[in-house]
């Protein structure tokens, strides 16, 4: 039997497929960053609330690098014409809609719209849905092989390393569930990485040797990510939900391709940092332009902790910072804070701990003019902040009344 602190993995509980037939978005619960009033994937947000104009402002950089992983992020605008209706069409038409995209498209995206293509010019009538359905089987063997190897290593380095008898009967059962799952491929009883992590967690942090539980974990994230692994991606978008036996639609696969790749507002101090102090606050200097992807994997981690995780962020923050120099010396962004690329360089060296050192020299401003637009943002800035705070103070006299 399993410990009772166990999770059984083959009871999947996710939302009916129903509630989000034409907005697979919904799935991640994102809640913010509204771009306009349609329902499309444009209007899906990322990040805290913020439709001021900042955070209009950082939005409107558009087609920019994106400063965590390079690739130019899409802005949610550029994709607000994409519905079930022209995703569903046949493959031959819905690759002319994707492809303007391609080249902004992450590398598992890229991947396996690469794949759709090939499969598209034996079979164009057919929908992007069908297609991946074609190749579901080689890659569903690639995914299980990869799982229960990952599975057999976190078993054996348990039984070596763990001395505590009930801690690896724990890991044990886990283990044991999940290959039975991951061999009998029953539709009704799928293997779910999140869950199977959510119950590693459970065992883990109770665990009396840090060290190895640490270890432990880290093993288990070597399982397969769909937005890590092609044949990950192919396996979750062409299996029916265990639930309502609901497939995937083509919208939701011609989503998923660009979806990684919409620009979001990041807060360079997190909202929420991990050690409860204050969360960072929405102005100039403390937003970029990020993809969505890195955006949600970052999560709160500290700045200089996620740039020593991914040293590649220090030249791409540059080419970031480049390319919104360029836009605001040809009047085309920022025209309300010219100064941004230099506080936003400030924000950046001081929460990376001097990681990250940006050149600011290209931006074609006077001395007298940085310093009348930082004025100008600091008054404005501090304006809001005491509106902020007397609002607050009514609203606590309004509660105190009632």
């Amino acid at each position: 039997m399993l410990s009772p602190i166990s999770v059984s993995l083959n009871k999947v509980q996710i939302p009916s497929l129903v509630k989000y037939q034409t907005n697979p978005l919904s799935l991640r619960a994102l809640n913010a960053d509204t771009f306009e009033k349609a329902s499309s994937v444009a209007n899906v947000s990322f990040t805290s609330v913020d439709n001021t104009t900042v955070g209009q402002a950082v939005r409107d950089l558009g087609d920019v690098p994106c400063p965590y992983c390079g690739t130019r992020v899409i802005n949610g605008k550029e994709i607000s014409h994409l519905n079930k209706d022209n995703l569903g069409q046949a493959s031959k038409n819905v690759i002319n809609l994707l492809q303007p995209f391609e080249d902004r498209m992450h590398p598992v995206e890229k991947q396996v719209f690469g794949i759709i293509k090939d499969l598209s010019k034996k079979e164009p009538e057919k929908n992007i849905r069908e297609l991946l359905d074609t190749v579901r089987p080689e890659h569903l063997e690639k995914v299980k092989n990869q799982e229960l190897k990952i599975l057999d290593k976190l078993k054996t380095y348990g039984n070596n390393h763990i001395k505590n008898e009930k801690e690896v009967e724990n890991i044990n059962n886990l283990v044991n569930e999940a290959n039975l799952i991951i061999e009998k491929q029953d539709e009704n009883y799928i293997f779910r990485r999140r869950r199977f992590m959510e119950k590693l967690d459970k065992i883990t942090v109770n665990m009396e040797d840090k060290q190895t539980a640490e270890k432990i974990k880290e093993i288990a994230e070597e399982l397969p990510k769909a937005q890590e692994n092609v044949s990950t991606f192919i396996v979750k978008y062409t299996q029916k939900d265990p639930k309502t036996k609901l497939e995937k639609t083509p919208y939701q696969i011609g989503i998923a391709l660009v979806e990684p790749s919409v620009g979001s507002l990041e807060h360079i101090v997190p909202r929420h940092p991990q050690d409860n102090s204050k969360g960072g606050e929405n102005k100039y200097s403390n937003f970029i332009y990020a993809s969505r992807e890195w955006n949600t994997k970052r999560k709160n981690m500290p700045l200089d902790q996620w740039v020593m995780k991914n040293p590649q962020i220090k030249d791409n923050m540059q080419k970031y910072i480049d390319v919104v120099i360029d836009k605001i010396n040809k009047g085309e962004a920022m025209k309300r804070c010219r100064v941004y690329p230099i506080i936003v360089a400030e924000t950046l060296e001081k929460e990376s701990k001097g990681l990250i050192k940006l050149d600011t020299s290209k931006l074609k401003l006077t001395p007298a003019q940085i310093k009348a637009e930082r004025a100008r943002i600091e008054q404005e800035e501090a304006l809001k902040e005491t509106k902020k705070s007397n609002n607050n103070k009514t609203t606590k006299k309004l509660n105190l009344v009632a």
